[in-house]
């Protein structure tokens, strides 16, 4: 996915439910300067930015035959129907530094989990840098081979942040990217069985029953002596 095409959008609105049945979806494109755009794009595009476009995937939009390099910034998708109702294009200014959320890539196979001796735990999955689009890279790789028992994690400051970004909050330095915590074993408690309770029921039904003909009999033979 590199390059979609934008088209001006005049329907706004609660009119936009013409665009949806004409294959289109509506959208806008903003910048760092403030100015939006009303635009559309197909059905089609709209559907595949969706299924491949990341927090650090850079479009190239043709505008009235002007190339914007774009970010996607929000996609709005109805809950029920899973429609596409709206899509938020970010306009990139080259020259400019920008932040950006970068994503973590886990490589490799942490000791721990090998040897059943832990569970990898993803604390932290993206991280948010101020850097030129020249700068920009897809995601940070976060090898967690070193990662031999439980107790063991990955921090902010460990990893290397690639050159030309900055992070945003230095109070995220410290913050855990990944950890090894211990398996916890699992108990199963099954549930308490009292014996006697069933029998004890039945048999007082018995018991009444028998009372009850005892009694029928007694009636049966007081009438024959009269």
């Amino acid at each position: 996915m590199e390059k979609i095409t934008f088209q001006k959008r005049e329907i706004q609105g609660k009119k936009s439910k013409k665009l949806y049945e004409e294959g289109f979806i509506p959208a806008v494109v903003y910048n760092s300067k403030g100015e939006s755009r009303n635009i559309q794009i197909t059905s089609s595009e709209a559907v595949k930015i969706t299924k491949e476009a990341t927090s650090t995937t850079i479009l190239d939009a043709d505008l009235d035959g002007k190339i914007l390099k774009v970010l996607v910034k929000e996609i709005d998708v109805n809950p029920l129907t899973e429609q596409i109702r709206h899509i938020a294009f970010f306009e990139i200014d080259e020259s400019k530094e920008m932040v950006f959320t970068i994503p973590f890539e886990i490589v490799g196979v942490s000791p721990a989990v090998k040897n059943n001796l832990g569970i990898l735990v993803d604390v932290l999955n993206s991280i948010d840098v101020r850097c030129k689009l020249s700068a920009l890279v897809p995601f940070i790789e976060i090898d967690v081979t070193k990662l031999e028992h439980p107790g063991q994690s990955i921090s902010v400051n460990e990893i290397n942040i690639p050159e030309g970004m900055a992070l945003v909050n230095d109070e995220l330095a410290t913050a855990t990217i990944v950890t090894i915590t211990e398996l916890q074993e699992e108990v199963i408690i099954e549930p308490e069985v009292v014996e006697g309770e069933e029998g004890e029921g039945v048999e007082g039904e018995e018991g009444e029953e028998g009372t009850n003909e005892g009694a029928e009999g007694q009636g049966e033979s007081e009438e024959k002596e009269e």
